[in-house]
């Protein structure tokens, strides 16, 4: 998956989206100067183009995993363990990120939208295949990335997707990371994520 997912960036055209993007930027601002008050056109995926994009992801590592078939990115790995280590330090990096303050106040405000996108990023998982040390970074990094917190944008998106499915073993290396750091996922979407389990 990992190699796919590098065959499209280097397929994609980044300075053609670049010079739409200023073009767009242009005109918008032309059209405010006149006076034309329709609404901007948007540059980069809307918050649901982006979770369509993770739950795609998450699928893609999952049936990966379910088909017991490395990603390309695993067969190097296992050839390359400083490599399994730095994925593991880059996904913990960026939990340690994440203000849970702000995830709590993101999924208040949108507390049944929250609670959805939990539970569809949660059905991807086989929460029976997960190590229960996995399955606690797992959580949090659902509830991260469904609040808005936790961008998964270029290559950290294949990563997240694949410790949340703890492909190759890649949740549980994250946990060893975070040993001792607290991880504070609102209750009410760890309570989603549990029930989820028990259903799958």
């Amino acid at each position: 998956m990992a190699g796919r997912l590098a065959g499209k960036a280097r397929q994609t055209d980044w300075r053609g989206r670049a010079t739409r993007a200023a073009r767009t930027l242009r005109d918008e601002y032309e059209a405010g100067r006149r006076g034309d008050d329709a609404p901007a056109q948007p540059l980069w995926a809307s918050p649901r183009e982006q979770l369509d994009a993770v739950l795609s992801l998450v699928r893609g590592a999952r049936d990966a995993a379910d088909a017991g078939q490395p990603a390309a990115h695993d067969e190097a790995a296992a050839h390359d363990e400083a490599a399994a280590h730095d994925e593991a330090d880059d996904v913990a990096a960026a939990l340690r990120r994440v203000d849970w303050g702000r995830v709590r106040a993101a999924t208040a405000e949108r507390s049944g939208d929250a609670a959805q996108t939990v539970r569809s990023m949660a059905e991807q998982v086989d929460w029976a295949k997960v190590q229960p040390v996995a399955a606690q970074v797992s959580t949090a990094l659902i509830t991260a990335v469904a609040s808005g917190q936790l961008g998964v944008g270029g290559r950290l998106g294949s990563m997240v997707a694949r410790a949340i499915v703890d492909q190759g073993g890649l949740g549980q290396r994250v946990a060893s990371r975070l040993a001792g750091t607290e991880l504070a996922v609102p209750p009410d979407l760890r309570t989603v994520i549990d029930a989820t389990a028990r259903e799958a």
